[in-house]
Formats: structure tokens, C-alpha cells, sequence
């Protein structure tokens, strides 16, 4: 018996987070009526890192066929997706009100371009638009999953689709808490590589009430797995002048394990990152 698959479509998932664009945090599983059809219609479901494949076998009860011959099926493969990254929500944009209702619903449209990665949802990234509420009758889960994939095989099904999911922004605050900091000259955290100001300077009473001086980004600034910026704590600084004393040459960059609870001035804290300075 000779087999030779050739792709039908692929569905790619990628995460601005990454600094190779490619989001391998989810588990595919395809329910069992999906299973029997795509055994019954010559295909193979094959994983790859941040997506998969689904295969047709061009040679099929001693008969070749082509791609286009299959996608006079019209059917429907159903997939559940199952998040492993437990730190998702740390790190990703645009997310549902109500994660723990909610569920997000990919599904291939006639809306597509030929040629490129084609999304399964609604905008460029995924966001609240790609939801739907677990009171929704159309969908029954025995246990919750992160999402439900659906692709429709049609004369037009593209050979390339994408889930893209964006990268969180927020605000960065450097928090100086050892006393050494505090004695420091007028301090000032810059740019490494142009030298411009990060952010202003202002005070904060943590939870021990203990007063300590931190510096926020002049603007919401994305996190990633790999940071192109570098940022410099120095003192003696003065705007225009080029003399300054280096303290800390690299600082660290968020952490996206952790989430702020630190309100400054009213403001909300899910949009701050906080860098602690020991």
C-alpha cells in the first residue's frame, strides 16, 4: 500500500511575545467525529511546533486525487485547544472580560487572501470579538477548554491560516528599595543606547509602609521574551549634560511572572509592570 501526503491547510499560532514569533503554549485535540472523518477521507492530523498540519493521501483505494478533490467534502473539523503556558495572561493583549465564562472560537471564513496566513478571527490579533460565552448552547464542553477551533473544508479552504495573539503593553515602573539607592545624587534612569530620559520620577509607600523613590516609562511599552531596549540607573544626571555616574549598567526587565498590586495616584494596576531595585 503506498501512501504520499501533500498538505490540505495548516493552521499556525503565533505570539508577539516570542522572539521567534511562534506560540508552542497550546495542545490541539480534535474531537472524535472529527477523527472518524478525516479516517474515512484519507487525511492525517500532524503536529508541529506552534500549529499542525492536515494531510490528504493523493493515493486513496488505488485512485490518485488532488487536493482539489478533496474539498468537495464540505466538512467540518472540530478541534478543542488546551493552554499550557500557565503566564498567557501576563503577557497577552486584548483578553476576554470574563476568562473564567468565556471561551475563545477560531473558524475559517470566505474572507481570505491567497497566499498568505489567513487569520482565524476577526481582527489582525485575537481579542473580545473571538469569544463566546459558556452559556452558549451551541457549544458543549464536558471541561472547559482555552478555545474551539473549527475549520470548514471548502472548494475555497486556503493552504494557510494563522492564530495571532498580541504582546501586553504596559507601564514600567523601576522601583529603588534598598537605602543606598535613596542617597544617591540626583538619579535618573536612560536610554543605553541614545541616552534619553526613561521616565519621570515619583515616590511610592509599599505594603510595609516604607516610602521609597521608582521611575515610570514616559509610555506603555511592550513586554517580550527578549528585550531590544537597555536601560542604565545613573546619578549626578542633568538634562543636556553628558556626564554622568553609572550605578546599575544593565537593569532588569519585567518579570512576567509577576503582576503589580501597587496603585500610585488612583492608577489601575494591571497596567504597570514593576521592577524592584535591590
Amino acid at each position: 500500500m503506498r501512501f504520499a501526503f501533500d498538505i490540505l491547510t495548516q493552521v499556525k499560532f503565533s505570539h508577539s511575545y516570542f522572539s521567534d514569533g511562534v506560540f508552542a503554549g497550546l495542545d490541539v485535540n480534535m474531537d472524535i467525529a472529527t477523527k472518524k472523518m478525516m479516517d474515512n477521507l484519507g487525511l492525517m492530523y500532524k503536529p508541529f511546533k506552534g500549529g499542525f498540519y492536515i494531510l490528504f493521501d493523493r493515493h486513496i483505494v488505488s485512485t490518485e486525487r488532488k487536493r482539489e478533490d478533496v474539498l468537495t467534502e464540505k466538512v467540518i473539523f472540530n478541534f478543542t485547544l488546551e493552554l499550557k503556558d500557565p503566564l498567557f495572561y501576563n503577557y497577552t493583549a486584548n483578553l476576554p472580560q470574563q476568562i473564567d465564562k468565556s471561551i475563545y472560537y477560531f473558524r475559517n471564513s470566505l474572507k481570505t487572501t491567497p497566499g498568505v496566513a489567513n487569520p482565524l478571527h476577526n481582527d489582525e490579533f485575537v481579542n473580545e470579538k473571538d469569544v463566546v460565552n459558556l452559556s452558549d448552547k451551541r457549544h458543549h464542553f464536558f471541561k472547559k477548554p482555552f478555545a474551539k477551533l473549527s475549520i470548514l473544508v471548502h472548494p475555497e479552504l486556503e493552504t494557510h491560516y494563522a492564530i495571532n495573539f498580541d504582546v501586553r503593553q504596559t507601564y514600567w515602573r523601576y522601583i529603588l528599595v534598598s537605602d543606598y539607592l535613596h542617597k544617591l545624587s540626583n538619579p535618573a534612569i536612560i536610554d543605553d543606547k541614545d541616552g534619553n530620559i526613561f521616565g519621570e520620577q515619583f515616590d511610592l509607600e509599599l505594603p510595609d509602609t516604607k516610602r521609597v523613590r521608582g521611575f515610570v516609562s514616559a509610555n506603555k511599552m511592550a513586554l517580550s521574551q527578549r528585550q531590544a531596549k537597555m536601560f542604565r540607573l545613573v546619578e549626578n544626571y542633568e538634562t543636556g549634560a553628558a556626564k554622568h555616574k553609572d550605578v546599575i549598567g544593565a537593569l532588569p526587565y519585567p518579570d512576567v511572572r509577576s503582576i503589580s498590586r501597587l496603585s500610585v495616584n488612583n492608577t489601575n494596576p494591571a497596567n504597570y509592570s514593576d521592577i524592584f531595585i535591590h
